[in-house]
C-alpha cells in the first residue's frame, strides 16, 4: 500500500508539472500571436480635422436672370455677377435703424475681404431710392467702391430677386406698428453669400463678432 502511495504521488506531480509546461507554451504562443497582430501598419493615418471648419455649404437656391440699375446708374445683371462670389443683403436709405448698422457692418469687412468679392446691396423701396439717393447712402456710410453695387428698379423684380433667390424677407411694415414715419418695412438683416455660379451657399448675421472669419471660412470651403 504505501509503495502504491508514493507511485500515486509521483504520477500526480508528474502530471501537474506537465500541465503547468503545456500552459506556458500556450501562454508564449499567444503573446507571440498578440504582439504580431499590434505590428504598426504602413497604413497612412487620417487625422481628424478642425470641425468648426466649413467643408461643405449647401446649395440653398439659385440667382435667376435680373437687370437691375446701381448707384452709379449703370445697369447690372447676374452675368455682370457670375465668375466669382459675392455677398447680398437688403436695406432701404429711409431706415432709422438697422440697415445703415448692417451696411456699415459691410463696409468695415471691405478691407479683410478678397477685392475680387462683388458685394450686392437691394433696396425695398426703389421709389424713393433712385441711383442718386443711393449713392448718397453709399457715400455716407464708407461704401464708396466700383465692387459694391447698390441696386434698384423695378420693384417686382427686386422682391422676386430678394425673397425667391436670395431668400431676404422684405415686407412693408402695418401703419399701426409703424414707429416713425420712416419705419415703412420688416426686412432681415442678413448677409447672403453667393458662389461664382450664382447659387446661393450661406447666410451670417450681419453683428457677428467673428463674421469676418465666418465669411473668408465659407469663401475657402467654395475654392475648387
Amino acid at each position: 500500500m504505501a509503495g502504491s502511495s508514493k507511485s500515486n504521488v509521483k504520477d500526480f506531480i508528474q502530471w501537474a508539472l506537465f500541465g503547468f509546461l503545456i500552459a506556458l507554451i500556450v501562454t508564449f504562443l499567444l503573446g507571440r500571436r498578440d504582439r504580431t497582430d499590434r505590428i504598426p501598419t504602413q497604413q497612412p493615418i487620417i487625422k481628424q480635422g478642425n470641425t468648426n471648419s466649413i467643408s461643405t455649404l449647401p446649395i440653398i437656391s439659385r440667382v435667376q436672370p435680373f437687370a437691375l440699375t446701381n448707384q452709379f446708374g449703370n445697369r447690372i445683371t447676374d452675368k455682370d455677377l457670375n465668375g466669382t462670389p459675392w455677398l447680398a443683403n437688403i436695406i432701404f436709405t429711409r431706415c432709422p435703424t438697422v440697415c445703415p448698422r448692417i451696411t456699415q457692418s459691410v463696409s468695415d469687412l471691405l478691407p479683410d475681404l478678397p477685392e475680387s468679392l462683388k458685394i450686392v446691396t437691394l433696396t425695398t423701396d426703389p421709389t424713393h431710392d433712385t441711383p442718386e439717393v443711393l449713392d448718397g447712402f453709399a457715400r455716407l456710410h464708407g461704401a464708396q467702391t466700383n465692387r459694391w453695387h447698390f441696386l434698384t428698379g423695378d420693384k417686382t423684380e427686386l422682391i422676386r430677386l430678394a425673397g425667391t433667390d436670395l431668400k431676404l424677407t422684405a415686407l412693408p411694415k402695418p401703419i399701426a406698428e409703424q414707429e416713425s414715419p420712416n419705419d415703412l418695412f420688416i426686412h432681415s438683416p442678413l448677409i447672403i453669400l453667393v458662389d461664382r455660379e450664382g447659387q446661393v451657399r450661406a447666410s451670417f448675421e450681419y453683428n457677428l463678432p467673428d463674421l469676418s472669419d465666418r465669411i473668408q471660412n465659407a469663401l475657402e470651403s467654395l475654392q475648387p
